[in-house]
Order: structure tokens, then C-alpha cells, then sequence
């Protein structure tokens, strides 16, 4: 028996037994879409009232990532938690190698704050991580707001502690195939357009500043307290009369979002546990812890 026909004839052996499987690497990328990079307006994405902004950090925290298949099966791999700033660029989160090749029809990941053991991706100011770490928050925003000679800096911390399960691609393919021998990319996506809609009843809510805008405080600088100010039901301007909208008195609808109390603070909360998105447009399903 030739050398070569043995090694073919061992090899189908070791096949045949269930001994060799094969294997991808699985590359998982975070991106904030060029809104976190070049601002508002981005396309036909754009403030009804016509503002424009432009964001300075876009921090994020992950803690988990995972691959999984409906009939209970899961990878193994291993994500440590991490934090990266969006406004920078789209970096690497995690790189796993020897990922059954496979579908993996349940892709999850988990936002929640970082500790002092989450790996920087790339740059993130020390400062800004110490605070989002004291005060347990996993997205933190900064940035101005303009309009005309009107000009509003803000920064928003947000507390999400949200599982986002079942993440599926815009086709609706669920989760990710992952092939043998080659580079499987993942991207989670964060929507950041979705922190400033008017409504979650509708498939084509509005973006709007103004009645953030319209409760800025005394220390220059607009943040979620201030937000709590106005209110999502009779929502007032600078001067504090009714915001109107089109002759209408403008009112904020969370359609199915959990909303603990009906001020825009609150709605901004809730709208944040639907920023994560998978592959570009596609989603998951959203539980707050």
C-alpha cells in the first residue's frame, strides 16, 4: 500500500469516527455607524428640527458575547468584558479561534458597566472609564448639538444593563454560520439615532433636539438630569409653552418600552436598551436586567 492511498484511507477513518470537526475563527467587531464618527445629519438620517450634532466620545461597555444553537449546544468560547470608544473607528472586541464550523443560531451579548477589569479596545480616556465605573454605566455620550448660532454640549450617561439574545441579520437569518478555515465576522451595531425618536409606536419616528435643547441648565452643559425635567406628555420650549409640531401639541409615545416615569430622561432611558443591533440593520430581543 502506497504512503499516500494510507494517509487518505486515515484520514476518512478519523472522519468517519467523529475525531476531526472543522473549525473558523470568529471575528466580532463593534461599530457605532458613521453617525458616531461624522454626526447628525448622515444620510437621509437627520433632526426634524434641524439640528446638527456632532459626538466626541462614544463609550462603550460589553460584558459578554456568545454563540449557542437552539438544540443547546454552545461554543466554547470565552469573551472578557471590554470597552471601547465608537467615535474612533469600528475596532476588534474579540477574535476566537477553533469555533465549530457551523450555524450558530443564537448569538447574544450583554451590555453592562465596566469594572477595573475590562480590556481597553483601543483608546478611552481614563477619566471618562473611572466615572462610567463609579456610576455604572455602559454607554457614555458626549458631544454639541447646533443650530444656526445656537450651540449645546451634552453628556449623557446611561446605566444599560441589557441582554440582547436571539440577534439575527436584517434578512432575518438568525445568528451566524460560521465556515471552516476562514474569518467569520460578527458586527455588533449601535443606533445611536434611536436615543433621540419620538415615538416607539411607529415605524417612522422623528428625531428631535428641541425639547432637549429647551431644558439646558445653568452649568453649560446638557445631561440626562436635565432631561428629567421635561416631560414626555406635555412636553413645554425654552419660554415654557406647548412644543408644537405642525400646530399640534407634541407628545412622546414609548409604545412598548418599559418607561418608569414620563419624563424625557426616562425616555431616553428606555430607548437605550434598543441601541444594540447585529451585523448592520439586523436586531434582537431586548431584556433589561
Amino acid at each position: 500500500m502506497t504512503r499516500s492511498l494510507l494517509l487518505t484511507l486515515t484520514l476518512l477513518l478519523t472522519v468517519s469516527c467523529g475525531g476531526t470537526e472543522g473549525v473558523g475563527t470568529v471575528r466580532v467587531s463593534l461599530s457605532g455607524e458613521e453617525a458616531s464618527r461624522e454626526g447628525f445629519p448622515v444620510g437621509d438620517i437627520a433632526f426634524a428640527d434641524d439640528w446638527s450634532l456632532q459626538f466626541e466620545r462614544v463609550i462603550v461597555s460589553l460584558v459578554d458575547f456568545r454563540l449557542a444553537a437552539s438544540d443547546g449546544d454552545e461554543a466554547a468560547i470565552e469573551a472578557d468584558p471590554i470597552v471601547a470608544d465608537l467615535h474612533l473607528g469600528e475596532p476588534i472586541a474579540w477574535t476566537f479561534e477553533g469555533v465549530h464550523a457551523q450555524r450558530w443560531d443564537r448569538v447574544s451579548y450583554h451590555f453592562g458597566p465596566p469594572t477595573a477589569a475590562s480590556r481597553k479596545v483601543g483608546a478611552v480616556d481614563d477619566d471618562v472609564l473611572a466615572s462610567m465605573i463609579a456610576n455604572g454605566h455602559a454607554l457614555h455620550l458626549e458631544g454639541v448639538a447646533t443650530r444656526g448660532d445656537e450651540s449645546i454640549p451634552f453628556a449623557f450617561g446611561l446605566d444599560l444593563n441589557v441582554d440582547a439574545t436571539r440577534c439575527e441579520s436584517a434578512d432575518e437569518t438568525e445568528g451566524l454560520v460560521v465556515r471552516e478555515a476562514t474569518f467569520n465576522d460578527a458586527q455588533l451595531t449601535i443606533h445611536l439615532d434611536h436615543l433621540f425618536f419620538d415615538s416607539y409606536a411607529t415605524d417612522e419616528p422623528a428625531m428631535r433636539f428641541d425639547p432637549m435643547a429647551a431644558v439646558m441648565g445653568d452649568d453649560d452643559r446638557l445631561t440626562l438630569d436635565d432631561l428629567a425635567t421635561q416631560s414626555t406628555t406635555d412636553v413645554r420650549d425654552a419660554e415654557g409653552e406647548p412644543l408644537l409640531v405642525d400646530g399640534t401639541p407634541l407628545v412622546y409615545d414609548p409604545g412598548d418600552l418599559p418607561l418608569d416615569a414620563p419624563n424625557l430622561r426616562e425616555f431616553v432611558r428606555a430607548a437605550a436598551i434598543t441601541v444594540g443591533h447585529f451585523q448592520g440593520e439586523g436586531h434582537c430581543d431586548y431584556a433589561r436586567r
